[in-house]
């Protein structure tokens, strides 16, 4: 019988220590998630006279998905306080491409390359602003 007794008092001893210890445990794990942004997707499209996309995006990992209506070859750059980045090859008419970029906060100049190498000039401007700061009033 005292083994028995002996057996249920280390069972809950090793509850308790289990126990005790998943606060630690979940506290451990938990800011890994707030960390990681989630990547936003906006789609751009780009016209034989415009490009058609969002002009305002909060900061952070941001894919560009990039179809071309138009009824010509066209392109996307993106230049600003990131960088400069540019599909890697021109688009027919259909065709998609994506640019993957982290926006940071600032004015970014969006543009198809092909029409500026034949003297056009299609661009806009991105405004990224920080999420935290778009809140207030």
């Amino acid at each position: 019988m005292k083994l028995n007794g002996t057996k249920h008092m280390g069972a809950a001893l090793l509850c308790t220590v289990l126990l005790t210890g998943v606060p630690f445990l979940t506290a451990c794990g938990g800011d890994h998630s707030e960390a990681k942004q989630e990547n936003q997707v906006v789609e751009v499209h780009v016209t034989d006279h415009q490009l058609e996309m969002p002009t305002s995006l909060p900061t952070g990992p941001t894919t560009f998905k990039v179809v071309n209506t138009g009824t010509h070859e066209h392109s996307l750059g993106i230049t600003g306080p990131a960088g400069d980045q540019k599909l890697e090859a021109a688009l027919k008419p259909g065709e998609t491409g994506e640019i993957e970029l982290y926006l940071d906060s600032g004015t970014y100049r969006v543009y198809c390359p092909v029409d500026q190498n034949q003297g056009h000039s299609m661009q806009i401007a991105l405004n990224v602003h920080d999420e935290t700061g778009s809140t207030g009033g």
